[in-house]
C-alpha cells in the first residue's frame, strides 16, 4: 500500500463502521486496485469487496446503493462491491470479480 496507509487504514474503518451501522455485518473486506498495488497517487479511490450474509436477497444495485450511502457519509472516495459468503465461495460470482478476490485483492485485517 501507499505510504498513506495508516490514513487509507483509517477510512476503511470509518466504511466498515458505517456499515454496520447501517446494519450490514461485514464478515470479511478485501481490498484490491491502486491502494493494493501500493500504486495509488494523491486523488485515487479505495476500491473495497465487502464480505456480508446481509446482502442476500439484495440486488446488486441494492447493494451498490448502500455501499454508495456509506461511503457518501463517511466522505471518503470509496468505491465497494458487495457478496456473500456463500456467492464467493460457491464461484457464483463473475470471472472478473473471481480474478480479483484471488490474484489481486488484499484482505484487511
Amino acid at each position: 500500500m501507499v505510504e498513506e496507509s495508516v490514513d487509507v487504514m483509517q477510512i476503511i474503518r470509518r466504511f466498515e463502521n458505517q456499515l454496520n451501522e447501517m446494519g450490514i455485518r461485514v464478515e470479511r473486506l478485501w481490498l484490491f486496485g491502486s491502494q493494493a498495488r501500493g500504486l495509488a497517487v494523491e486523488g485515487s479511490d479505495i476500491d473495497l469487496v465487502v464480505i456480508s450474509p446481509d446482502w442476500a436477497g439484495m440486488s446488486e444495485r441494492e447493494r451498490l446503493e448502500l455501499l454508495g450511502v456509506a461511503a457518501a457519509r463517511i466522505l471518503e472516495p470509496v468505491q465497494a462491491q458487495g457478496f456473500t459468503p456463500e456467492e464467493v465461495e460457491k464461484g457464483e460470482i463473475s470471472a472478473f470479480w473471481q480474478v480479483v478476490l484471488h490474484a489481486e485483492a488484499v484482505a484487511v485485517e
